[in-house]
């Protein structure tokens, strides 16, 4: 995950980092967004708008309709990367049916396809699409809950089916077919807006060895500077804290140059 600031401001330089996620079925936001000045706040473009105004870089949108659903999806990623983000597109909570299928997402648009179901499901399929369209075409996403031992256990089908896959073990398994980065993401602290787990960061990061998106529980730009100055996490991953418009990216952004000192940021 890799883009070009060189024009970038202060604040857009840590926008960037900071990817905002949008819940889609059918086409809309699952809920409104609490952006002013929308005319619709389930208008998945409008939203990816403000968030690209703000400095953002890349959207990941969480496309929760089976994938003979999908109905307008590759129109709607075509308008989403006409608003200068990166769609980071995870359909049917992390399935891939097919080599075509991913071709046919990336073709329209996607930035990067993510995949987690089906790297417990069907590993060889995901080393096939890694080998076919590059393993930087990939995201690799871990939902993970912690076990009785002080790991985590890799949760598939959007945290709903527990499996016996240590997070460690896949991560690695990311690592080796080149994945772009890997999405690390706690379903424990996921909407507790209680901060990131910092440890499973941490350990996806060393097994990886690839850029990790720190996931789940975001409540505060405190939270995010935490991921961000453990120096594991590369990007962190928010939702309802933007969604709702409690905080806006370029807020994020702004307050992520004042918890960071010795950046040349503005103060």
């Amino acid at each position: 995950m890799t883009h070009d600031s060189t024009s970038a401001g202060p604040r857009s330089r840590w926008a960037e980092v900071v990817v905002p996620c949008i819940d889609v079925e059918g086409g809309q936001a699952t809920e409104p967004a609490g952006h002013p000045g929308l005319s619709d706040p389930f208008d998945v473009v409008a939203i990816a708008r403000d968030y690209a105004r703000d400095g953002a870089a890349a959207v990941f949108l969480d496309v929760l309709d089976p994938w003979d659903g999908i109905g307008r999806l590759p129109e709607l990623l075509g308008e989403v990367r006409a608003t200068g983000l990166a769609p980071l597109v995870s359909v049917q909570q992390g399935v891939l049916p097919s080599l075509a299928a991913c071709e046919a997402l990336l073709g329209a648009g996607a930035d990067k396809v993510s995949v987690s179901t089906s790297m417990a499901e069907a590993p060889d399929l995901i080393e096939a699409a890694a080998a076919e369209f590059g393993g930087e075409r990939l995201l690799g996403v871990l939902n993970c809950a912690a076990d009785a031992h002080g790991g985590w256990r890799v949760l598939i089908h959007g945290g709903d089916t527990p499996t016996a896959l240590r997070a460690e073990d896949v991560a690695r398994r990311y690592g080796e077919l080149g994945l772009a980065a890997v999405l690390a993401n706690s379903t424990d602290q996921e909407g507790t807006s209680a901060g990131y787990d910092l440890r499973l960061t941490e350990a996806v990061a060393r097994a990886s060895g690839l850029p990790v998106i720190a996931s789940g529980g975001a409540g505060s730009a405190g939270h995010l500077a935490a991921a961000l100055d453990s120096g594991v996490a590369s990007y962190v991953l928010v939702n309802k804290l933007v969604h709702s418009g409690k905080a806006t990216i370029a807020s994020l952004g702004a307050e992520l140059g004042r918890f960071r000192p010795g950046t040349g940021d503005e103060r």
